[in-house]
């Protein structure tokens, strides 16, 4: 049960997404219009159910949220995915639905776009021996197109593994800003790194979990970089990191002591260079994802190139930002409780 402050910040949060509906912010779709056919995703958040829109072929996910799971974290979500919306490689926050015999701080779900194709782990053990190197730069690439997108708006993703990111018509999609923030002077770590099963994907400054006796260790967009540098290798791979192994805490302390996963036979090393920079032990001796993009874009074949850069916006993010938060300033009261 919500004690009385909660209920005061979750009718504030409601507010804030009845506005956005009327003031055309969110679009609001009706629970009763969609036919729910199955489940296709879980997390701590909740579950994510494939539905069809009835009477009609267009299908979307539905993504549903734990009760203990605030409103505020549902509303912060969709800022943040709101601010990178535009970009061809993240995934599209198509409005949200809501489940009216539900109480009001559970029954808000977002509504977003289907990937065909399912998470970019799913799509790697059915399709890896089909793609080429020219694809899996591709597939690199576009991941790191996506971050460094959310990066220029100033957002931390800080959950960056391969069942966050999906893949629609052979083309990445990123997910999941659930744990994403903004970068601001009091921004804290709430990442829950006892999560091993994506703890092969975290910056291993995390774990300790300090900088000093004094100050926790943040993560910030190197982080992101990091997690970057093992995605990268697992598209070299087709596996998950440290497959054979238990992700527990002795895996953990082998990470932080320096161990990573062995370079694949065959892979270019130009390609390897540059995760093994990504996932190096001290954040400072890490590229920023601006250079990571501009690596692997002069990997990729040149003809290649020049399709992934007519379909990938990247340089006027910041103008539809600021267009975007401009049109919710105006629009929209926002709270920050």
């Amino acid at each position: 049960m919500l004690n009385e402050k909660e209920k005061s910040q979750s009718n504030d949060y409601n507010d804030w997404l009845e506005n956005s509906i009327k003031n055309e912010y969110l679009s609001h779709f009706e629970y009763s219009n969609f036919e729910i056919t199955k489940p296709i995703g879980f997390g701590n958040f909740g579950k994510v159910l494939r539905a069809n829109l009835k009477n009609t072929d267009t299908i979307f996910a539905l993504k549903l949220f734990n009760t203990e799971f605030a409103l505020k974290d549902i509303v912060n979500e969709i800022k943040l995915h709101k601010q990178v919306d535009f970009h061809q490689n993240i995934l599209r926050l198509h409005g949200i639905t809501r489940m009216e015999s539900e109480p009001i701080y559970r029954s808000y779900s977002l509504v977003l776009q289907y990937a065909d194709s399912g998470t970019l782990e799913t799509y790697l053990t059915k399709h890896f021996n089909e793609l080429s190197w020219n694809d899996k730069y591709q597939l690199a690439f576009q991941l790191a197109s996506a971050v460094e997108c959310i990066h220029n708006s100033d957002i931390i993703h800080c959950d960056l593994h391969a069942n966050n990111v999906l893949v629609h018509q052979k083309n990445i999609k990123l997910a999941d800003f659930g744990l994403s923030r903004k970068i601001t002077k009091d921004s804290s770590n709430t990442y829950n790194t006892s999560l091993y099963g994506v703890m092969p994907y975290l910056d291993p400054k995390s774990f300790n979990n300090k900088v000093n006796d004094k100050q926790n260790y943040i993560l910030n967009k190197k982080s992101d970089v990091y997690s970057i540098g093992v995605l990268m290798w697992q598209i070299s791979s087709g596996r998950k990191p440290f497959d054979t192994e238990s992700h527990d805490a002795t895996l953990a302390i082998s990470i932080l002591d320096g161990r990573r996963e062995k370079i694949v036979e065959g892979t270019p090393k130009k390609y390897s260079d540059l995760y093994k920079e990504c996932w190096k032990h001290e954040e400072s001796e890490r590229p920023n994802m601006k250079e990571v993009v501009s690596l692997l874009k002069s990997l990729i074949l040149p003809e290649e190139n020049k399709q992934s850069n007519s379909s990938i916006i990247i340089d006027h993010n910041s103008k539809i930002e600021n267009i975007s938060q401009n049109i919710s300033e105006k629009s929209v009261k926002t709270y920050h409780k």
